[in-house]
């Protein structure tokens, strides 16, 4: 591992954030000129209060008080909080064996990395009485001081997690839903596990609720599927855009998005569900949890809905220690609020490096970024952003906001013929510039974009020479929007049929899903509207590319198939071969709806092959696993899914 470094004459990555935070001091002398005015005065009023009044502790983690003013006491030597420390909180869904580009939880050797990592840049785990006496006793923290946490309480997170935590020293919290905790069929963590995993030094408790469920839910087009609880809600996910609400976050609705119940009844139904989390705690292991983590707030309060925020914060702050009712940014210090925690949740797509540079944007801590294979790494040129170099694979990970790119230094071409699989996400950029120089001022750069294949003349302006959208390519749109619409509503009624448990919903279901069943659908050869999806920012992309480059003609193919054909492209000098990385262009527009956007881009280029066009015997360079190496990773991977399938089901 090394540290993040830049060619010369280029800044770090530490440098930029200097120069940024140089530029804003003038603003910022001025604000915090005001802000200890005002702090001055809440301390003063703080003064004359009387010391926080203990309660009688619910959760076993301690006595509670009242929560101190959040800014903390204030030093008037210098106008700062006595306190100054801060903590970064880091989440993980979920871990698995699995290494399928298809799993939407963290591959478990990913997470090993991403946890030494963080080890070796300096991070210590901190505990729950810890974040309590920094918010409500003014305590102090550890200089990098970590909390990791483990939600939804899959039931092999823990098993694949503790010898890594036990390894590093670290601790951590494992959240569960109440509801989970007595069904043994489950693939969720039960009250027998919970139990022997808290007689284990590294782990504690929290929750995430009673339950996970859903309400006043509309698919793309409108329609309006009610609730669902979190089983139904998966089975009808891909029909959906962004248009529904967690259970607690707001009064039920009707479709014309009209209120169904009462304010009593509103908050009748959020109380009897936090008694519910209380007894069902209380039950299994004697208390409940300090820590809570709201699903899922970012709203700026506790829910969408004002009234419903108004409950939901009655009960969090008479039951709970603390609640992290964010998530999209890890830093938390003394100017949120105990109840108002944010936390980064790691998705199955990001590197190692891509947690360093959220983390690095949040805090501006030196962190230890992966280089990997110092050799291969030392055959290119560090332009922007990290790379790490691992077996086979070049991990290119952007700034924020920004871009990567790295450039081969072993030599120059003009004619090649290579190969080479790109497996970042869809929504997100990935080049391959050849003939070009460090500055991209000149050459052909070919770049999946948002799943289009796009050729650009850089020595032009950019001037684009092709576009083809690769879900075209494929040979979509393979239905019609009539059709996409009418799958959505037979999958919703398929969901209730199997999953729910009221039986009046259920009949109408039935009733329902027989009358789709009759009812005619306009397909594409009708005449109906061609169905194009929207990509998510999550969707992992899986591209093979031949790019054959002689003198003024390109060819490009696509998993094998031909793309463009004799192409032709000006300037036959030589020049560099460059890979870059940038996050998507149009970023306001794509988001999901639980996760909200993500500002780091992970280009992957894997098996890169390089060989001469008039001998193709000839590998100019290579990055690539060996045969024996090859089948062994497909051994690997396909025993860890089998493993996965079996621990899930059994």
């Amino acid at each position: 591992m090394a540290k993040h470094t830049a060619p010369a004459g280029k800044p770090t990555l530490a440098q930029k954030r200097l120069n940024r935070s140089n530029r804003a001091k003038a603003v910022r002398t001025v604000l915090e000129i005001a802000a200890l005015v005002v702090l001055i005065v809440l301390a003063v009023i703080a003064a004359f209060r009387s010391a926080p009044k203990a309660v009688t502790p619910v959760n076993g983690a301690g006595t509670l008080g009242q929560p101190r003013v959040t800014a903390g006491a204030i030093d008037t030597a210098n106008g700062l909080p006595i306190n100054s420390g801060r903590f970064i909180a880091v989440s993980y869904p979920g871990l698995t064996k699995s290494t399928s580009l298809e799993s939407k939880i963290v591959n478990q050797a990913v997470f090993q990395e991403q946890i030494a990592a963080l080890k070796a840049s300096g991070y210590q785990t901190i505990s729950q009485e810890d974040i309590a006496n920094y918010y409500l006793y003014f305590g102090t923290l550890p200089e990098k001081s970590l909390y990791i946490i483990f939600e939804d309480g899959l039931l092999n997170t823990t098993s694949l997690a503790q010898e890594t935590l036990l390894e590093n020293g670290y601790s951590a919290a494992v959240s569960s839903y109440a509801n989970n905790l007595d069904d043994l069929r489950s693939k969720y963590l039960t009250t027998p596990m919970l139990k022997a995993l808290l007689n284990v030094g590294c782990w504690e408790t929290a929750t995430s609720g009673y339950r996970l469920s859903y309400i006043n839910i509309f698919d793309r087009y409108a329609n309006f599927f009610g609730e669902l609880n979190a089983e139904e809600f998966v089975k009808v996910h891909e029909y959906l855009w962004r248009d529904y609400n967690h259970y607690l976050m707001d009064f039920i609705r009707d479709e014309d998005r009209l209120r169904t119940e009462t304010e009593a009844e509103l908050r009748a139904r959020i109380a009897q569900d936090y008694n519910s989390l209380r007894a069902a705690y209380t039950n299994a292991i004697g208390y409940v949890p300090s820590l809570y983590l709201l699903m899922h707030s970012n709203t700026g309060a506790f829910g969408t809905d004002a009234i419903a925020s108004d409950a939901n914060r009655e009960h969090i702050t008479s039951i709970f220690t603390m609640n992290v009712n964010r998530e999209g940014t890890c830093l938390n210090n003394l100017e949120s609020s105990i109840y108002d925690l944010s936390r980064l949740q790691v998705q199955s797509y990001f590197s190692t490096n891509h947690l360093l540079m959220r983390i690095w944007d949040d805090t501006g801590d030196e962190l230890k970024f992966l280089t990997g294979d110092e050799t291969e790494a030392s055959h290119w040129y560090q332009d922007d952003g990290v790379a790490q170099y691992k077996g086979n694979k070049i991990l290119l990970t952007s700034e924020p906001r920004g871009r990567g790119q790295i450039t081969l230094n072993a030599r120059l071409f003009s004619d090649l013929d290579m190969t080479v699989t790109l497996q970042g996400n869809l929504v997100g950029r990935q080049s391959i510039c050849l003939r070009t120089d460090r500055n991209w001022e000149h050459g052909i750069e070919i770049a999946l974009d948002d799943n289009n294949l796009i050729v650009n003349d850089l020595g032009d302006g950019g001037k684009e020479l092709f576009f083809q959208s690769l879900f075209e390519f494929d040979g979509g749109p393979f239905i019609s929007t009539q059709e996409d619409e009418y799958n959505g509503l037979v999958a919703l009624q398929k969901a209730i049929i199997e999953l729910d448990e009221d039986p009046l919903r259920i009949a109408k279901a039935r009733e329902k899903l027989a009358e789709l069943e009759v009812t005619p659908v306009l397909t594409l050869a009708d005449g109906g509207t061609p169905y194009y999806p929207e990509n998510d920012t999550t969707e992992r992309g899986n591209r093979k590319l031949r790019i054959r480059l002689i003198g003024s003609r390109l060819s490009v193919w696509v998993d094998d198939k031909p793309c463009i054909d004799q192409l032709k492209v000006s300037g036959v000098q030589l020049g560099s071969l460059s890979l870059g990385a940038e996050v998507y262009r149009q970023r306001t527009e794509r988001f999901t709806q639980r996760n909200i956007y993500d500002d780091v881009y992970d280009a992957v280029f894997t098996d890169l092959v390089i060989r001469d066009p008039q001998n193709e015997d000839t590998v100019l360079y290579e990055y690539r696993l060996s045969p024996d190496q090859t089948i062994n990773s497909i051994i690997t991977g396909w025993f860890n899914t089998v493993i996965d399938f079996f621990s899930d089901h059994f």
